[in-house]
């Protein structure tokens, strides 16, 4: 059952999306176009799937602070922080919250910490669970990532590609995604974090451009290598370059290569190139601190735009190869 629903997600994105025409059918065109002016079998790109999201738990702790202490302690900002996440909304709230409280325990406990009217055993109770979030704060922030609906989700393929021109939410993207790095940057110095940015970071990331970016990047990888395994079919020195053959054949499908991808195809693909190295650069600290914790980055964005570069220098060789062999200057 699941490989069906995976097949059928598969069919469902390289499909037209209401009546609008993507840039992924655009290649297909541009396929179907070829296999007919060569007569060659058309063939179909490799399916998508998902890539598996490793989950990180909630960190726990074995400290606890009474509630006696807390009623005593009213000179101390922190316990008030305390009292709102032990109740019942608190207990449920939302991977963001828990990494924004985490951080605001860090900010405040100190000052109760230094006051002279905070008990002892709340002081050591207090510096325990202090140098206990600052361990844990990697933890809390990649728990954040793993289960919080608008970043577990950034990696999954979906209907909407990125449109032929970049749209403002490319910017927005890359301001969301500087926003969580900060925080990664300054958790060495958790005094420095501004929790109230990741509500808003959230918000913009929950617009999926960045799921959209990876699933184009994706498709057209996929697409490319189609394409270059659909014109390996054609045996160019026998056949339709043949010496002092008709190369009419070959001029029909090289105006089919500059209608459809040198004209659409290939800027399309490097401004999809730009904005992936633009989101590489802004994430960097975000996947160190992945791969610092032995934890799998999803979004394997270096690895999709090294896959997208390898395709379309695969489908130009053939045609260089082509304009060599055939004696004919590109359309």
């Amino acid at each position: 059952m699941k490989l069906v629903k995976q097949i059928a997600s598969t069919i469902l994105l390289f499909t037209m999306a209401g009546c609008s025409k993507q840039p992924s059918d655009i290649a297909v065109e541009y396929q179907q176009r070829l296999a007919n002016a060569a007569s060659i079998e058309l063939v179909h790109p490799a399916p998508l799937y998902n890539p598996e999201i490793q989950k990180v738990p909630l960190p726990t702790s074995e400290l606890t602070i009474s509630m006696l202490d807390i009623a005593t302690a009213g000179h101390c900002k922190v316990t008030n922080l305390i009292a709102a996440q032990n109740n019942q909304l608190g207990k449920v709230s939302y991977p963001s919250e828990r990494l924004k409280y985490t951080i605001l325990f860090i900010q405040q406990a100190p000052h109760c910490i230094r006051h002279p009217n905070t008990s002892d055993e709340l002081k050591q109770t207090l510096a325990q669970a202090l140098q206990e979030k600052k361990e844990q704060l990697p933890h809390h922030f990649l728990h954040m990532m793993t289960f919080e609906r608008e970043l577990a989700s950034l990696s999954l393929l979906i209907a909407d590609e990125v449109p032929l021109e970049l749209p403002a939410a490319h910017s927005h993207m890359l301001e969301a995604a500087n926003e969580l790095a900060e925080l990664v940057i300054n958790m060495d110095a958790p005094e420095n974090l501004s929790p109230d940015t990741l509500t808003p970071a959230l918000k913009v990331l929950s617009q999926r451009f960045v799921s959209s970016l990876v699933t184009s990047v994706r498709k057209q990888t996929q697409l490319n290598n189609a394409a270059t395994r659909q014109l390996k079919q054609l045996k160019l020195r026998n056949d339709i370059c043949k010496s002092g053959g008709n190369k009419k054949q070959a001029e029909i499908i090289n105006n089919i290569f500059s209608k459809y991808y040198l004209s659409i195809l290939q800027p399309y693909q490097a401004m999809l190139s730009l904005s992936m190295e633009e989101l590489i650069a802004a994430w960097q600290p975000i996947h160190l601190l992945y791969q610092n914790n032995n934890v799998v980055d999803p979004l394997t964005l270096q690895q999709n735009l090294d896959n997208l570069k390898d395709s379309a220098k695969a489908h130009v060789k053939w045609w260089q190869e082509f304009y060599q062999l055939c004696e004919i200057p590109p359309a």
